[in-house]
């Protein structure tokens, strides 16, 4: 959404965010030109509730309205009121995470039976897949309001590095003679055991550097990657949060990135590993069997799968790395700021 904002305000488009407030932030101020609102969050029975959320809304004489995500705070709390607006409004819910990571019948009541209905207050929704543009038609959301914009990146971020690729493998200690990177850190919904079982299962072949936060308490947290791969005797590097500077140069410098999600919004971290050229083997998320289809990676169903998939990719980097080259251009953040750019026009000018 960062990138959308900046974007958007670099083509002369005044856009106000509202967010949630961070510690050592201010309540409200300017970042790239973009105007950013941040509301005091209460926290009620373990519920973050805003306050002054709606009348910060009410302030806002906007053209278009974009609601981001399916989070309780910014969305649940604004669906009961959307009609009550009267600008055009449009819904990105990024999938659906607790869809598809959380079972129960309160899941089941919520996306079955109460989310489709506040949807059709909306006059757009933008999917990031074509997987989510399905399950929404599954919803009855009329398919001309339903619009694929995938997410974009930086590309120039990519072509500006300078990197030491063999200080930087160095800096690792893997013996491994090839090895895989991943990013994004330790949620529950990133399945980071899936890749030290792969990369264990190629008997040091590969090995892996695993980069981003910890989030303590769930089985696949750090602490638990690291007993297995221990116990599975796997080359794995566990690195933890990084400076944006040394994730870029662990791109450059690996040989192949994989992703074990059991659920992604979108997969940022494969388009990144496409404009260096690197080939990616990911578990069928989010919108990794769509970039695949350009011959830039692999979507794969099982460890074992995996492990042989990275045995296969030996003898097809450069054919894969050209694939991720030329494809990744359709995900620039210009292309995707157009396309926001030419639905909010068009919505615009139907406001009454």
């Amino acid at each position: 959404m960062q990138l959308l904002a900046e974007g958007l305000a670099r083509r002369g488009v005044e856009v106000s965010v509202i967010s949630q407030e961070e510690p050592g932030q201010p309540a409200n101020e300017v970042v790239e030109r973009v105007s950013v609102h941040r509301v005091f969050m209460r926290h009620v029975a373990g519920f973050r509730v805003p306050r002054g959320y709606l009348r910060e809304l009410r302030r806002l004489d906007a053209d278009v309205f974009h609601l981001h995500g399916n989070r309780i705070w910014c969305a649940d709390y604004y669906f009961p009121f959307a009609r009550s607006f009267s600008w055009p409004q449009v819904i990105t819910p990024h999938n659906f995470y607790h869809y598809w990571m959380r079972k129960g019948i309160i899941r089941w009541l919520y996306y079955e039976r109460y989310f489709p209905g506040r949807l059709r207050a909306f006059d757009a929704y933008v999917a990031l897949t074509e997987a989510e543009r399905f399950q929404v038609l599954g919803w009855r959301y009329p398919s001309d309001r339903i619009q694929v914009i995938p997410n974009g990146i930086d590309l120039d971020e990519f072509r500006r590095m300078g990197v030491d690729r063999e200080k930087t493998r160095a800096s690792w200690g893997l013996s491994a003679p090839r090895i895989a990177l991943y990013t994004g850190g330790f949620y529950d919904n990133k399945r980071v055991d899936r890749l030290v079982r792969a990369v264990a299962q190629t008997k040091g072949e590969w090995g892996l550097v695993a980069t981003g936060p910890d989030v303590p308490g769930t089985p696949y947290d750090r602490s638990a990657c690291e007993r297995l791969a221990k116990d599975l005797s796997a080359p794995v590097r566990f690195l933890g949060s990084q400076p944006r500077s040394t994730v870029l140069s662990a791109y450059a410098s690996a040989d192949a990135y994989l992703q074990g999600s059991a659920f992604e919004g979108f997969g940022v971290s494969l388009l990144e590993a496409m404009a260096v050229g690197l080939p990616f083997i990911a578990f069928d998320a989010g919108a990794a069997k769509e970039l695949a289809s350009s011959g830039a990676g692999y979507v794969v169903s099982s460890e074992g799968e995996m492990a042989a998939r990275l045995e296969e990719i030996v003898g097809r980097t450069e054919v894969m790395r050209r694939a991720g080259l030329a494809s990744v251009q359709e995900y620039s953040v210009e292309k995707m700021v157009d396309r926001h750019l030419a639905l909010y026009r068009l919505l615009a000018r139907r406001r009454p």
